[in-house]
Order: C-alpha cells, then structure tokens, then sequence
C-alpha cells in the first residue's frame, strides 16, 4: 500500500507539472492576443494520511499535489480605475478634435483666414473713398466683397458638414453600444454555464473584460458581477444590462425640425444623455465618446437668430454662456452673428429703408449709371429679393432661413456682377460722382462697436472676430490640457495593468523550466517506485516457488 501511495504522490505531481506546462503554453501562444490576461495554475499540498501514532503524536503523510485552481492575474480595481479615466479621456479626445477641427475650418492656423480676407475688404473700402467714382476701385471693391462671401459661406457649410459627420458618429456609436451590450450578455451566459461546476471561464472573462473596456470608452459605465458570474450594467445611471435583459438605445430625432438624431431608451424613451447640467470634471460627468459627439454636435444648425436658450445646457437657459453651451451651434451663432452684422450694416447703407414702415428711402444713394439707379444692395439673399413688389422691405423670418442674411444664404448681387454692374453701386448720395460721403458712412460704421460676443462689451467688426477666434483658442486649450493630463493617466494606469496582467516571455519560459523540471523529478519518482513494485513481486514471485 506504501508504494501505491507513493506512485499516487508522483502520479499527482506529474499532472500538476503538466497542467503548469499546459498554462504556460496558453499563455506564450496568446501573448499578442489583444485583451488577454497571463493565468497561473495554483497549486496546494493534498490531503493527509494518518500512518501511526508515536506517544501522543499522530503520525501524518502527505497524499501529494493539487491544482485547486487556474486563476487570472489581474486587479480589479486597476480595471474600474481604467475604465474611468478612460472614459473621460475619450470624451475629452471628442472635445479636443473638436476644436481643431473648427480652427481647421476657420483657417486661422494653416491657409488663408477670414481675418485677412476682411482686412482686404477693409483696405478695398480705404481704396475707394480716395477714388469712388473710379472703375479699378469699384471692381476691386466688389470683388473683394465677393471673397468675403465665399469665405464665409464656406465656413458655414463646412460647420454644417462636420455636424453631419458628428451625427454619423453619434449613429455609429449607438450601435456599438447596443452591440456590446449583446456580446456581454452572451459571455454572461457562457461563463455562467462554465463556472457553474467551480470552474473559471477565464478566456470568456477576457473577452468580456475587453468588451467592458470599449464600452467604457464609449458611455459612462458602472457595474458589477453577481453571485452567478454575470456582469450588471448601468450606463448614464440607467440600467443598460441586467441578468439576461438588455435595455437598448434607440435614435430619435433630436428636436421638432431638426436634422440630427439623439439616443433614448428603449423602455422609457428618456435621454440617454442628458443636458440639463453643466458638464465639468468637477461634477465627474465628463464621461463618455457618445455624450461628448452631442455636446460637440448640438441639436440645431444654429445662425444669428437661433435663441441661447436653443444651445445651452443648463436648466435655467435664461442666458448665453460660453462654456455651458453646445459646441458647434454656439460656434455658428457667434460666427454668424458677425456676418450678418456686416452684411446688413453695409446693405442698410447702400440701400436703406424706413425700420418702421419698411418702405424705401426715397432720398437714397445712387448709382453712376444712366438712371441713377438706387437700392442696390451689395449682399443679396440667394432666393429671396431685398424688397417686396411694392416696395417694402422684406424681413428676416427666424423661422424661415432662406429670408436670412446669413452664411451660406448671401451672395453678391447679381446686377454688380454684369457687364458694367460697378456703375451701379449706388455711392453718391448728391449724384455727383466723386461724392465719397457713403463710403465713410461704411468707414465708421466699420469701426463702430456695435457687436456684441456672448455677454461680452460690444465690439467692432475686426475685434469682435479677434475675440470670437481667442476664445475658441482658449477654449480649445483647456480641452487639449485636460486631454494630455488623461493621456498621462490613463497611460500610467494601463501600465500598471500591464505589469500585473500581461504576459512576460522572460517570467513564462522561466515557469516553463520550473514545472519541466518538477515533471522530470516527478517522473523519476514515478520509476523508482515502479523499480520497488517490481522488485516486491518479482521477489514474491521467488518466495512462492
């Protein structure tokens, strides 16, 4: 019985060494595998047997090895950690390219910017009142005006773009959530039906470990793991995953006439993110890809008549507040808060009318042409006239955009772009040609601060977008600093994680050496044992003839 146990002994170290080997195997073969965690086969002495009693002491034998348990080498904390500031980098990554993005379109840092378009159309207006009743003059006055309003128009539909790309991206990443969302529920179960005889499903809990980890990256999550193994979502603090359930989201057009769709849910219809507080790392909300895509997208194509209470995201939108309000609309109002300012100032000086009859001035600035022709605006409206039929200004309609002088709904006026049209800018006011007295009219009206950005004072056209480009700057400054620090963060974590979970070639052909020699001793052991069976039998065997 002495040497059977024996064998047994070895027999068991031999399986213990191969399922170390076995582990380590597993390990250098998914070394490159993304997500994987290293595992480790614990081992613990087995039971003992009793073979005597000396005196008082009972005598006791070892009955070998173990393996009680192949574990993952990971820390749970590290992971929740992780996911939270990897949500918040993701967020804030959103809200720095956002900027650059802007900047990009705006083309303050590389390429020709408004600024200096509008510098030149300033110098062209300079250049005229030496000369208005010059040929060159005029043209280049036109033709200046004209690159204003294709600058503008352009930046303007290539703001309008990029919220159509933010909203496929709000598109995309709804449906990787929901997606997730169903790969975790189908891992809850694999491993739950795994682990159920005392098992542990650790290349299914890989996989759900990785699936948590873009899910964080995507929407604020918490959650944890029940007594059956299954993992219980919340996202936004709603219940996202629970038991074999999942509660998805669903998109929604984001506001009565508006272009852009938001995520719900689907058992109440309630907001996935809600924006009815302010978002601040001090709150601990500034969380998540999908909210930071609607914070920089908004939900309305916004333009100079667009109401602050349409834009901002506190509770009381009584106000504007510049770091309270969506990204993009709030940029586009400002933006067009100025073009519209200058196209109207001008237009109201080439071609004024009665603010409250709306009828036309009779006394208004001519032309150089034959008829003394007036009301010759320089901005038209691309499908809507200056003026009515019978002679009556035709207003701006906040709720019809094509009535706007906006970006992207101005043009220059046609009759200045035919054949001698420059003798129609109507720039005297006596008739006489050298009359230069509506040209200063545009001199100080250029000048005069009648802008106002946000709460700010009001400003002249030239400060006013010099402020309006600083603040987006400083804006986008805190967005880049608090995305290098989360960089930082993250980074130092996933190290952390790294060091603890991934697999070392060094440490695992290390292991590999240890459980190859414990099996060749074990094996030895497995002979010698085998050599005194034998030699019993055999000299049983001689005893009995």
């Amino acid at each position: 019985m002495s040497s059977m146990a024996s064998l047994s002994r070895a027999i068991s170290g031999l399986n213990a060494s191969q399922a170390g080997l076995n582990v380590t195997g597993h390990n250098l073969t998914n070394i490159n595998t993304p997500g994987y965690v290293r595992q480790q086969a614990l081992q613990n002495d087995s039971f003992y047997s009793d073979i005597g009693i000396k005196g008082n002491t009972i005598l006791s034998v070892g009955s070998g090895v173990d393996v009680t348990e192949i574990r993952q080498i990971r820390d749970f904390f590290l992971d929740r950690n992780y996911r939270t500031e990897i949500s918040s980098y993701q967020f804030y990554n959103v809200m720095r390219s956002s900027i650059d993005e802007v900047e990009s379109i705006l083309g303050e840092i590389n390429g020709e910017s408004l600024s200096d378009v509008m510098m030149d159309f300033w110098r062209q207006v300079n250049r005229l009142a030496t000369a208005p009743d010059g040929i060159d003059e005029r043209k280049a006055f036109i033709q200046s005006a004209a690159v204003f309003v294709d600058k503008v128009n352009h930046i303007a539909n290539q703001l309008t773009a990029y919220q159509y790309d933010l909203n496929n991206q709000v598109k995309e990443t709804v449906d990787r959530i929901n997606s997730l969302a169903v790969q975790i529920i189908d891992l809850n179960e694999k491993i739950m039906k795994y682990e159920i005889n005392g098992d542990n499903a650790n290349d299914y809990r890989d996989a759900r470990n990785k699936a948590l980890d873009e899910l964080a990256e995507l929407i604020d999550i918490q959650y944890y793991e029940d007594a059956t193994g299954r993992v219980q979502v919340k996202a936004e603090g709603h219940l996202l995953i629970h038991d074999k359930f999942i509660n998805k989201l669903k998109l929604v057009q984001a506001e009565s006439m508006s272009p852009f769709q938001k995520a719900v849910w689907e058992d109440t219809g309630e907001d996935v993110i809600k924006t009815n507080k302010d978002v601040t790392s001090e709150f601990g909300n500034d969380l998540g890809k999908l909210k930071a895509l609607i914070l920089s997208r908004g939900n309305v194509v916004a333009n100079h008549t667009t109401d602050w209470t349409e834009i901002t995201l506190n509770d009381k939108k009584t106000m504007e507040d510049e770091g309270n309000c969506f990204l993009i609309p709030k940029i586009q109002k400002e933006f067009d808060t100025l073009v519209n300012s200058i196209v109207t100032t001008i237009n109201n000086i080439l071609s004024p009318y009665d603010p409250v009859t709306l009828e036309k001035e009779a006394n208004a600035p001519m032309g150089q042409d034959k008829d003394k022709t007036m009301h010759i605006e320089l901005f038209s409206r691309i499908s809507v006239a200056r003026f009515d039929a019978a002679g009556n200004y035709i207003e701006e309609d906040p709720n019809d955009v094509s009535t706007l002088y906006s970006a992207g709904n101005i043009r220059i006026n046609p009759a200045l772009l035919n054949e001698g049209g420059y003798n129609f800018l109507p720039l005297s006011r006596s008739g006489y040609v050298g009359d230069d007295s509506i040209i200063q009219d545009i001199l100080l009206a250029w000048n005069d601060e009648n802008v106002q950005i946000a709460n700010n004072q009001k400003l002249n056209f030239q400060n006013y977008y010099a402020e309006f480009v600083t603040r987006i700057g400083t804006e986008g400054n805190e967005f880049i600093r608090r995305f290098e620090d989360k960089q930082i963060v993250v980074n130092h974590v996933d190290n952390l994680r790294n060091a603890m979970s991934s697999v070392s070639v060094d440490e695992e052909m290390t292991n590999m050496m240890k459980y190859q020699h414990a099996y060749n001793a074990s094996a030895r052991v497995v002979n010698i044992v085998d050599s005194m069976i034998d030699t019993i039998v055999n000299r049983m065997g001689l005893v009995g003839r």
